[in-house]
């Protein structure tokens, strides 16, 4: 049986149960202080007529008088034994009956047996005789009652308590069966972008819809991630890897002098070298996203790091360009100092390598609201309008002529995914022949999820 089922079933069993010992309860008080029979009941829905009799100006009032009450039928007749009232049913006839004061008797009408009652109201001036009928198998004690109520409304409260509980069960179970479907069908369609996105449902299980949703989400980033490792990967180092198999094949020739071989060697170490890099530089963005690798914060004087990093930056080629710094001191956030280094590094390199030749690259740092804002700006090639988005995709490059000088096209995507660990972002501003300017915005206070 399903669960929904399952707990439909027990909730309508315990229900049957309990009202089960209710009863049983209920039975035995009724039992041990409440003794009824129908000839005791008679006598005292006669006795409690006679003392609400009430005559005025010779008339009897009979609004505070009761012809019918549980299984009790009376009659009023005056001294002459006429009647006066009577809530006799069909087939009742008492009329031969002679009147007999305070004595229950048995008496046959229409085929059923009754008993009797006969009491006399004397009011001076006038009488009245009060008679009780009531059937001598009538059971219209507490206990029939109960009996009755239950056999009535019992099964009505087993079928409201079954359906009640597969409904409730049906909308707990509901979400279940969501995730299952959501599952199932990630599983069938190798699709890791669907998600439950569970809107309504117990608190419990929309938790649990989140974990899933979050868990499919690391997950789609993963082979995401592997998908365009490898892809990168097998893209970027298929140039150097013909260069090397190119060069091994060259230096196997027999006429090759020791100076060549020290030449094939030297191209082989440089393409090796520029894969190892390539490899490095992938890797780090990939860790970065998938958060792999640990990379602390740590709370410190961001002006005095910018200011040495700086310091130490060696450019990959000079071409003439001088180094400008504007730093505005004492100011602290929360950054690793490794990968910020990097960051600092890749800009710098970037516009090193497409700035002005004799021209210049600044490097400033300055306070804005709650964001430490670092710039890097040259007087380069620039960036036309249409290709600035590009610009942190990886592999891409600006001037592609410029590439050959060991470059992987990392670099910029490579700031970016730092940029967005810190919690902040980068942006640039450029046109063509006017320069650029890459500004790294991260926020002075701690980001979260970092420590």
């Amino acid at each position: 049986m399903s669960a929904k089922l399952k707990l439909a079933l027990w909730v309508t069993f315990m229900v049957l149960l309990v009202s089960i010992m209710v009863l049983v309860f209920v039975l035995v008080i009724n039992r041990h202080s409440l003794p009824e029979d129908p000839a005791e009941y008679l006598v005292d829905v006669v006795i409690d007529n006679a003392n609400d009799v009430e005559f005025d100006r010779g008339v009897f009032e009979w609004d505070d008088l009761t012809v019918y009450k549980r299984g009790v039928y009376c009659s009023f007749y005056n001294t002459n034994g006429d009647l006066l009232l009577s809530a006799n049913k069909e087939g009742m006839d008492f009329a031969g009956e002679p009147f007999v004061a305070n004595r229950i008797r048995t008496v046959s009408s229409g085929g059923r047996e009754y008993f009797i009652y006969d009491t006399y109201v004397d009011m001076e001036v006038s009488g009245l005789w009060i008679r009780g009928a009531v059937l001598t198998d009538s059971h219209i004690g507490i206990t029939d009652i109960i009996l009755r109520l239950t056999v009535a409304v019992l099964p009505v409260i087993l079928i409201i308590t079954f359906l009640g509980a597969l409904w409730i069960s049906s909308r707990t179970f509901r979400p279940i069966e969501k995730i299952v479907e959501t599952a199932n069908s990630i599983n069938d369609a190798d699709d890791l972008t669907d998600r439950i996105d569970l809107k309504k449902g117990p608190k419990e299980m929309r938790q649990l819809a989140g974990s899933f949703d979050r868990m499919f989400e690391r997950l789609e980033n993963l082979f995401e991630a592997e998908r365009q490792f490898t892809s990168d990967a097998s893209h970027e180092l298929r140039t150097p890897t013909s260069v090397i198999l190119a060069e091994c094949d060259h230096a196997k020739r027999k006429d090759r002098t020791a100076e060549e071989y020290l030449e094939s060697i030297s191209h082989i170490e440089e393409q090796g070298q520029r894969m190892s890099a390539l490899i490095e530089e992938l890797l780090g963005i990939t860790r970065l996203q998938q958060g792999t690798e640990k990379y602390p914060l740590r709370k410190g004087d961001f002006s005095e790091f910018v200011s040495l990093t700086a310091e130490g930056f060696v450019p990959q080629a000079e071409r003439g360009i001088r180094l400008e710094t504007d730093i505005e001191d004492g100011i602290t956030c929360n950054y690793n100092a490794s990968l910020m280094s990097r960051a600092i590094d890749n800009l710098l390199q970037n516009a090193y390598k497409y700035g002005k030749e004799n021209g210049y690259v600044k490097l400033s740092l300055k306070r804005d609201g709650g964001m430490a804002v670092m710039s890097v700006r040259d007087n380069g090639i620039g960036i036309a309008p249409e290709d600035q988005d590009k610009i942190w995709q990886r592999f891409w490059q600006a001037d592609p002529s410029r590439g050959d000088n060991g470059s992987s096209g990392l670099g910029l995507a490579m700031v970016k995914e730092i940029a967005e660990f810190h919690g902040g972002s980068v942006t640039v501003a450029s046109a063509p022949d006017k320069g650029s300017t890459f500004s790294l915005r991260i926020p002075l206070g701690m980001p979260d999820n970092k420590m």
